[in-house]
């Protein structure tokens, strides 16, 4: 093998040492190439093939006239030897274009690109599938040093492509023998510029008439689309010698359209005039019936006035319709025409599982992160698994913009309990949204996946996350991208994996995001209620789910920031200050218990404000509002201004409704800090009015924890 390479070498160093003069002789040849080869196997073919040999024998021409260019028609045969001891043998044959380049009178270039077909058997072993064939694609280039007029030798390397099969680098050493068919002078002539004269074209018709009509095939998902986009679109002329007045198109396909169409206002059209006229159509549910593409009859017609006489004319051109589930990827917001929120057993689903998630619910924790890991456990405890469709896979489906891809809507994947990376998308996005949480699609190079958005503020989420570079931060959102194809794994795993996916595609601006409220702007979800009822994932299994998850995230979140304040409190001479942090930290994630104990610890050897305060929220949460006013006041007997006992005592007076000592500690409130005060209007309300204004403002069980 190292003897091969020096030869190779030193071949092309002794080209391009030679007198570069080019051969220039006109003449059509026709070349016999019979060669002994070996393929070196590469990429995941090295793993199973070692070094094949075998023949090859091919034929090019090359036309004068063609200036070096011309067709090559190629046939091998090759032994490839498994790293068993079993091989496979190949036949194959292709055709495509050679390139012939004369760097002497003797030293000649050559180049080609073959296509075509192989068919292979197995030898020395037995299988059920041990023949077949596929397309070959080969292209290499080769040196020959001419010895004779009809005789060369040479040298090539190849590279060829064995569908499904093998993929190696050829070696082969060249035996060409040359026929020139024909060998004459020509003569050179001066090319002299001609002067381009402009050529009207003389466009012949009669009457007012259609011409180039352009329909594009449609997508039954995107029926709502088509009343503000275009399905085609058509030219108008009029060939009269007179004007056209009063011309109004209308389009129709009967059974998917209610009624025709009018296409934009009437309008006059001038003798010889034109006009492109866009065709829109405002098409039914009736289009979502479609299983297998087919085709219908549109209808286009055409009214006007001429002379003073009122005419009418119909177009019937053909309109191509695919299937429900087809999608073309030219738009990668289409797929929100597949999330679903609202079709009932979606509802259904999702609603009863983030009602299961309420036992075990942690205050502290986003709402909306809760609910997306209930639903990851629910959508993995019924046993959805993540399967790429053979036919159409997303990988290669993306990169093609108007390949047909199949897409699953939610309630199919459900039923069929597997999906590609593009169907899972669709179910867990539309999933959330039918819990009121708002959700993305992410698109990398080959792949879809799914992101949803967290309650938390931009700076909220910076302040109490421990891992920010696992969110998606934008300039009102906060986002959690969900690698949706780990649906066996753990939703940290699988929130960590579409993290890194996002920084490795972002860092490259390979990544895109699109909240999908934004494209069903564009493109509207459809209705699909086709198929039996689903049936829900056992509770108990979901709520242990989702239970260990949570605990598991609290757990990570906590742990870092416990070691942290730990540390600190070690080297401080005030350690019930670092205690007092610590406790709010487990009270922030629920651990209310836990961080009561510290609290009372702290307030045993001094009346310390932020641990008074602290203890009078934790009562506060669990409605024990005389406890919780017994703590607040304790702190205004120290502090009689301090604004959080004023408001801790103003709450729990007005849950006992107390108000007219709600009103003297609020009034005081007020003075003091205006803009706290009014986060919790609804103190200044009674009864029923002010229960439902600290509902809508989220603000009933909010807490304010102190820190020193």
């Amino acid at each position: 093998m190292k003897r091969l390479s020096y030869l190779i070498f030193w071949f092309f160093i002794l080209i391009f040492l030679t007198n570069t003069t080019l051969y220039s002789e006109p003449k059509n040849l026709l070349s016999i190439n019979a060669v002994p080869l070996g393929t070196i196997p590469l990429g995941s073919s090295a793993d199973l093939f070692k070094m094949g040999y075998g023949m090859e024998l091919s034929a090019s021409y090359i036309p004068a006239s063609f200036n070096n260019f011309g067709v090559r028609l190629g046939s091998n045969f090759i032994m490839l030897p498994l790293k068993s001891t079993d091989s496979i043998w190949v036949l194959s044959g292709a055709v495509g274009p050679a390139f012939m380049f004369p760097v002497n009178e003797k030293i000649t270039l050559s180049a080609y690109g073959t296509a075509g077909y192989y068919y292979f058997n197995t030898v020395g072993w037995d299988a059920a599938d041990g023949t077949g064939g596929d397309l070959v694609f080969s292209g290499g280039a080769v040196g020959t040093f001419q010895l004779t007029d009809m005789w060369a030798l040479g040298l090539g390397v190849s590279y060829d492509y064995y569908s499904s099969l093998y993929n190696g680098f050829g070696l082969s050493l060249s035996a060409r023998i040359d026929f020139p068919l024909s060998v004459r002078e020509r003569p050179v002539h001066e090319q002299k510029t001609k002067e381009i004269v402009p050529q009207l074209l003389d466009e012949k018709g009669k009457g007012l008439e259609l011409r180039d009509i352009t329909l594009s095939p449609l997508f039954p998902v995107l029926y709502k689309y088509y009343d503000s986009n275009p399905v085609g679109t058509v030219r108008i002329k009029n060939f009269e010698k007179e004007k056209v007045e009063d011309i109004k198109i209308y389009f129709f396909v009967e059974r998917y359209m209610d009624n025709p169409m009018k296409l934009g206002s009437s309008f006059d059209l001038e003798p010889g005039e034109d006009k492109i006229i866009e065709l829109f159509g405002l098409f039914t549910d009736d289009l979502m019936e479609i299983t297998e593409g087919t085709k219908a009859s549109a209808k286009i017609t055409v009214s006007y006035t001429i002379s003073g006489t009122d005419k009418t004319d119909n177009y019937t051109p053909v309109l191509e319709v695919y299937n429900r589930n087809a999608l073309a990827w030219d738009d990668d917001r289409k797929i929100a025409s597949f999330i679903t929120a609202k079709d009932p057993e979606i509802l259904g689903f999702a609603k009863n599982v983030t009602n299961w998630m309420q036992e075990n619910k942690n205050p502290a924790v986003d709402e909306n992160l809760q609910k997306g890991m209930a639903i990851f456990e629910a959508v993995k405890s019924f046993g959805i698994r993540y399967e790429v469709d053979p036919s159409t896979p997303f990988t290669e489906m993306s990169g093609q913009k108007t390949s047909i891809d199949f897409l699953q809507f939610p309630r199919q994947t459900l039923q069929y309990s597997n999906g590609d990376c593009d169907d899972l998308t669709s179910l867990y996005t539309s999933l959330l949204e039918a819990v009121g949480v708002e959700t993305a699609v992410i698109t990398i190079p080959g792949h879809i996946y799914a992101a949803f958005a967290l309650k938390s503020s931009p700076d909220e989420a910076r302040k109490s996350f421990g891992r920010p570079d696992e969110l998606i931060i934008t300039e009102d959102k906060v986002w959690v991208p969900v690698e949706i194809t780990m649906f066996q794994d753990s939703f940290e795993k699988a929130w960590q994996t579409g993290a890194k996916e996002w920084r490795e595609n972002a860092s490259k601006e390979q990544s895109m995001l699109y909240p999908n409220h934004e494209s069903w702007q564009t493109y509207q979800a459809v209705g699909f209620n086709e198929g039996a009822a689903i049936a829900l994932p056992d509770k108990t299994k979901v709520t242990r789910a989702f239970k260990d998850s949570l605990t598991r995230y609290v757990d990570k979140e906590i742990y870092p920031q416990v070691a942290q304040i730990q540390s600190q409190m070690q080297q401080s001479n005030i350690k019930y200050k670092y205690e007092n942090r610590l406790a709010v930290l487990y009270a922030r994630y629920g651990q209310y218990d836990r961080a009561s104990d510290t609290f009372k610890k702290i307030v045993q050897t001094r009346e310390y404000k932020p641990a008074l305060i602290n203890l009078g929220n934790i009562s506060f949460i669990k409605d024990d509002y005389e406890a919780a006013s017994g703590f607040y006041q304790r702190v205004l007997n120290i502090d009689a201004n301090n604004k959080s006992a004023l408001l801790g005592v103003s709450r729990c007076n007005h849950e006992m409704e107390n108000y007219g000592l709600v009103g003297k500690t609020y009034q005081k409130l007020k003075a003091i800090d205006p803009d706290l005060a009014m986060r919790f209007a609804y103190l200044d309300l009674r009864g029923e009015e002010a229960t439902r204004a600290a509902d809508a403002a989220g603000m009933r069980k909010v807490v304010l924890w102190e820190e020193e």
